[in-house]
């Protein structure tokens, strides 16, 4: 271990985290498909419920060693052909160790999610459908600190290494109601909701399948620090045409996932809020997810609750899928204010195989950390991560990472660490 690196800055941001307990991953543009199983004509955020349903309710092939599990899965969507209602749950652990730090050179931390949606309203035609989603976990840590304070506070990173594993423990996620209208052309959330489900969606953006580092999440870190993860909000997404969709947000800055029910006084009595707009292109519905362009501009108000300033930015986005596999990717972002943890991001790489069970992801980034969200100017950081996800059995999955840090932000101790991760995942 090294020795504990008292410098103001880490302080704040370590008595900011304590306080509220945001999440910057990953995404869910809004939910553009009727049916159970067609994951390529949605443009959902990997993370989210819908996608994680499919995604694991997707055909493995049989095995006796598995026949016990495999019989769960076929009596769960049988019940659901029937009663529209379906829950899974699964756990998620992981342990990440840097070459150089400022504290702690290793962290850990674990996560048990149950999540799930009913489908209680559909019209005869089947081209409206409304009904619950939701989704409540148990966060929590192996060591000291949780793998999201670990980058900032351990390694001396400007950033979330991990954004969606902390110690808030039980939590409420999401819980709201989801309608669309005329095939999915008119999607409609309201309740308790996750902005980073539906705001600059990017296929390799889930922290708990792909990516780890927020730099390759919503907005490359450009968006917000310390927004919510699970809030009071509603958001619309609308079709134009057949290539061209629209989606508009607005969520309770104040909320916080842990006291679910406090954000309706917060949203209607302080209504301090984020608001979204994004406007994107895909050569159709159906390649949605998969072959996208987008911009998303987004404004903040100042929260005296979480100490933010009011702020702004704008997020481009351009992620083509070539072939049957490999998808290269750009993206990037600028932000004035707002508790943000970058004033400017920009993110490229690659994924081969992403719609499969075992998928190889490539990333780099350059960021300019915020002089207004870390109190000082800081020198830029540049970050490459690299992870390969593969099926271990029908319902486990092993993820090894690596990211390489030049100039983490936050340690002037030294000019380049590099973090090796292997994260877990059983589900069910």
């Amino acid at each position: 271990m090294n020795k504990r690196n008292k410098s103001p800055h880490l302080s704040a941001f370590k008595r900011i985290n304590q306080k509220y307990h945001p999440i910057l991953y990953l995404l869910m543009l809004f939910y553009s498909v009727q049916t159970y199983g067609q994951k390529e004509s949605k443009i959902i955020s990997p993370a989210s419920v819908e996608n994680q349903l499919e995604s694991d309710a997707e055909d493995k092939g049989k095995t006796s060693l598995w026949n016990a599990l495999d019989s769960i899965d076929d009596a769960k969507n049988k019940f659901y052909d029937k009663s529209g209602f379906i829950v899974n749950m699964d756990y998620n652990s992981q342990v990440m160790g840097a070459t150089s730090a400022v504290n702690n050179n290793i962290g850990a931390s674990g996560v048990f999610r149950v999540y799930g949606k009913w489908n209680m309203i559909r019209n005869k035609k089947g081209t409206s459908e409304g009904g619950l989603v939701f989704k409540f976990e148990n966060r929590h840590r192996y060591t000291e600190n949780a793998l999201r304070e670990y980058g900032p506070i351990d390694i001396g990173f400007a950033g979330f290494m991990q954004s969606v594993y902390n110690d808030q423990r039980w939590r409420m996620t999401n819980l709201y109601w989801r309608q669309s209208f005329n095939n999915n052309k008119v999607v409609f959330y309201a309740g308790f909701v996750d902005v980073t489900d539906w705001a600059d969606v990017h296929a390799a953006a889930s922290p708990w399948t792909s990516f780890n580092n927020i730099l390759f999440a919503t907005g490359s870190g450009t968006m917000g620090g310390m927004f919510p993860d699970g809030s009071m909000g509603a958001m619309l997404n609308v079709w134009l045409n057949d290539n061209v969709y629209l989606v508009g947000s607005m969520i309770d800055i104040n909320g916080q996932a842990t006291q679910f029910w406090k954000s309706f006084d917060t949203f209607f009595n302080k209504f301090e809020t984020l608001k979204t707009f994004e406007i994107g292109y895909t050569p159709g519905m159906k390649s949605a997810f998969l072959k996208n362009v987008h911009a998303t501009i987004w404004q903040v108000d100042a929260s005296e609750v979480i100490g933010t300033k009011s702020g702004y930015g704008i997020i481009g986005s351009a992620s083509w899928l070539i072939g049957n596999k490999f998808m290269p990717f750009v993206r990037g972002g600028w932000a004035k204010d707002g508790g943000s943890f970058y004033e400017a991001s920009v993110s490229a790489g690659f994924t081969y195989n992403i719609m499969g069970p075992n998928t190889l992801g490539v990333g780099l980034n350059w960021n300019r950390p915020s002089e207004s969200t870390f109190g000082q100017k800081l020198r830029d950081q540049y970050v490459s991560e690299i992870f390969y996800k593969f099926k271990l059995t029908h319902h486990t999955e092993i993820t090894p990472s690596v990211q390489l840090v030049a100039n983490p932000a936050l340690n002037m101790h030294t000019d380049f660490t590099s973090v090796f991760g292997l994260r877990f995942r059983a589900f069910l």
